[in-house]
């Protein structure tokens, strides 16, 4: 007489303790800055790249002269009279 065989577990393949994620910018856009009034605005897509796959996180907006760290632009005055 033959013993029933058993059901053998598979174990699920060992994950790393750590996950990689990486933050990388998708296609690059000029625009209209409206702040300064120039064509100098780079947008650009955010991409999380995971494991997993990959995913749209939101989008960053600069502009060439108006988020310039080195020269600033000085700070706009409106006169009201």
């Amino acid at each position: 007489m033959n013993a029933r065989p058993s059901r053998r577990r598979t174990a699920a393949p060992a994950r790393p303790a750590w996950t990689v994620l990486v933050l990388h910018a998708g296609t690059v856009e000029t625009g209209w800055c409206d702040a300064c009034k120039a064509w100098t605005q780079l947008t650009a897509d955010l991409l999380l790249l995971t494991p997993e796959g990959v995913s749209t996180v939101g989008a960053r907006t600069w502009c060439e002269i108006c988020d310039d760290p080195d020269s600033p632009l000085p700070p706009r005055r409106i006169d009201r009279g």
